[in-house]
């Protein structure tokens, strides 16, 4: 996938990359352009580019520093800060050695390349949806677990991650706060990618029961109506690494939602789960 990416912005920018006499027409050479364009872009007819700068530009294609894609980049810039007397300044040459690693990434970035190329303003309106939603107050939070009742209700925030990796969040998202049913989806991600589609809807359906979440209930098939109810949810998660005990289970379920998370924090309710299991 990476190779095929890789072609595709080679293709996509070589009429920005006019090729002087005697210049190195090989990838290599291609990419290293890729990097003084990329370096040009940012830096503003300026020599030197300050890392501030390139973050607070790299934020704003949406693309996070944290981002594990970007693991090699960062690491190199915070390197070369602390080797380097240039004060937090990146030239080109230094720039080029940090970036090489993730230019395909980059410039698709400040390419606008990604599925939403203006990100600043996708996110001045979820914001702004964010704040009109803020003061809708009404509901109550679930009950059905005590964990669950001692819920803050004037706790609210937003998270959105598009499927390039561009991440925006708004509100009280550093909180904790347990998934419940909406692993349900997670888990079914988790068996199709491990086992297959065809092998995992053998044993579950696609289609809608009509019926409750909860119901416990079976397909003309014989077998839950989709992985979404309780009863698929449960089949689901039975199936991921059949082979091994529960806590190697849990461990490697917990594992694979970490690494989907982008290895942000993904923790686990004792006391909820502990509950749980009571009602």
């Amino acid at each position: 996938m990476f190779e095929e990416e890789k072609q595709g912005v080679l293709m996509f920018l070589s009429p920005f990359l006019s090729l002087p006499p005697n210049s190195d027409s090989s990838e290599s050479g291609m990419l290293s352009r890729l990097g003084d364009l990329l370096f040009y872009t940012i830096a503003e007819g300026q020599e030197r580019i300050p890392i501030h700068k390139f973050t607070t530009a790299l934020k704003a294609t949406g693309l996070q520093t944290s981002d594990p894609r970007l693991r090699d980049c960062m690491s190199q810039m915070r390197r070369m800060v602390r080797e380097s007397s240039s004060g937090g300044l990146l030239d080109r040459d230094l720039f080029q050695k940090c970036v090489s690693s993730n230019i395909v990434l980059l410039t698709q970035a400040f390419r606008r390349k990604f599925v939403i190329p203006d990100f600043e303003e996708f996110t001045s309106h979820v914001d702004r949806i964010f704040e009109d939603a803020k003061e809708l107050t009404g509901g109550k939070v679930a009950a059905y677990i005590p964990q669950l009742a001692k819920s803050n209700p004037d706790l609210w925030g937003v998270s959105l991650c598009t499927v390039d990796g561009q991440r925006h969040s708004v509100g009280h998202t550093k909180i904790p706060f347990c998934l419940q049913s909406c692993v349900k989806p997670l888990t079914y991600a988790i068996s199709i990618s491990t086992l297959g589609t065809d092998y995992v809807h053998k044993f579950v359906g696609k289609e809608p029961s009509g019926l409750r979440y909860n119901k416990l209930s079976l397909n003309e098939e014989g077998i839950p109506h989709n992985p979404m109810v309780n009863a698929g949810a449960i089949v689901v998660s039975s199936l991921i690494k059949m082979d091994c005990n529960k806590a190697e289970k849990f461990d490697f379920v917990l594992q694979y939602l970490n690494k989907m998370a982008g290895n942000e924090y993904m923790g686990f309710s004792n006391a909820t789960a502990f509950l749980r299991g009571w009602t």
